[in-house]
């Protein structure tokens, strides 16, 4: 019995590290990063859509040619951030075990769409706020 759990520990330690454990490891962590901006922004996607028709409205009505463009601006950045969105989620696959090289770096680049995604979203929401009280 001693002889397996010492024989356990030496493969636990081992495995520590082992590189392809440790790249496993930042994959998942990366990934994990990925998802908890995408959970950030995706609960946010209702106040878009909300905002969409309701500047989509404003602009029906509004007679300043001035603050129309202005509108459409501002409606343009909420459907581009909503299509983006979709995009970028059909679009995504998670990294298949046993993982290549290929896969943090694919981790890394959906990283970097995600987050620049989130300041879309975000400014746009912001942008259609501001939008909805001055109006």
């Amino acid at each position: 019995m001693r002889y397996f759990v010492l024989c356990c520990q030496l493969i636990f330690i081992f495995s520590c590290n082992n590189p392809a454990v440790k790249e496993n490891l930042n994959i998942k962590e990366a990934e994990k990063e990925v998802m908890n901006i995408h959970d950030d922004v995706m609960p946010r996607m209702g106040e878009v859509v909300f905002l969409t028709y309701a500047i989509d409205s404003m602009m029906k009505v509004e007679k300043n040619t001035t603050k129309r463009y202005e509108l459409s601006i501002i409606h343009e950045a909420l459907v581009k951030s909503d299509k983006d969105m979709m995009h970028w989620m059909r679009g995504y696959e998670t990294p298949k075990e046993p993982y290549d090289s290929n896969a943090i770096n694919y981790i890394n680049n959906q990283k970097g769409k995600v987050s620049k995604l989130r300041v879309l979203i975000l400014k746009s929401i912001s942008d259609g706020k501001i939008a909805l009280k001055i109006h």
